[in-house]
């Protein structure tokens, strides 16, 4: 059987808004994953500082021979708000992408909103890595600081976590950039109708 143009016309069409469809759910999904991981990891790290035994802490920061039996709730407080930098800044991007997904369930794909947000998430993702290891040096000071000359600690830890979190970072920050390209092709061809 042959095929009018205006049935594969209406064919191509109906593949189109079952994509666009399918975009549009996973895009919802995405931006309350997006909202509930923000909200997860705050009371993580809120629950973790106030939690955690002394002994975990310490060895976590890096502090060798680590002896401390109490860590007094002010330092614990400290240490959660340096915690909270590259997080925050994390949370910071996960509330960009929720933008970005909440643009694409609307059906907004390509304009300038939803890659406005794509790059807000990927420089966001990029701070929070670089920041992650200088919030943890700043904690190995200020859990070491009530030691003892001589047995104060300064800790820096950058390992593959950080390496791979700015890779993921600039990967996401090209995909925006060749967006907007395709975003000022798109716009360029319009004058031209």
């Amino acid at each position: 059987m042959v095929q009018s143009p205006m049935m594969i016309d209406d064919t191509i069409e109906m593949d189109r808004e079952m994509r666009m469809d399918r975009i549009r759910h996973l895009s919802r999904l995405m931006a309350i994953g997006c909202l509930f991981t923000s909200v997860l990891l705050v009371v993580a790290m809120l629950f973790y500082w106030a939690m955690t035994p002394p002994r975990t802490l310490l060895g976590q920061a890096g502090i060798p021979n680590a002896s401390a039996t109490e860590i007094d709730i002010f330092v614990r407080l400290l240490a959660f708000g340096i915690s909270m930098v590259p997080l925050g800044t994390l949370i910071y991007g996960l509330l960009s992408a929720r933008r970005c997904f909440d643009a694409f369930a609307t059906g907004q794909i390509f304009s300038r909103e939803p890659i406005g947000r794509l790059k807000a998430f990927s420089i966001a993702v990029a701070a929070s890595a670089i920041l992650k290891p200088v919030a943890g040096a700043a904690l190995s000071v200020l859990l070491s600081f009530s030691n003892v000359a001589g047995a104060k600690t300064l800790a820096l830890n950058i390992g593959s976590e950080t390496l791979i979190a700015l890779i993921f970072a600039g990967t996401v920050a090209v995909i925006a950039w060749v967006m907007t390209e395709a975003l000022e092709i798109a716009d360029e061809h319009k004058q031209f109708v």
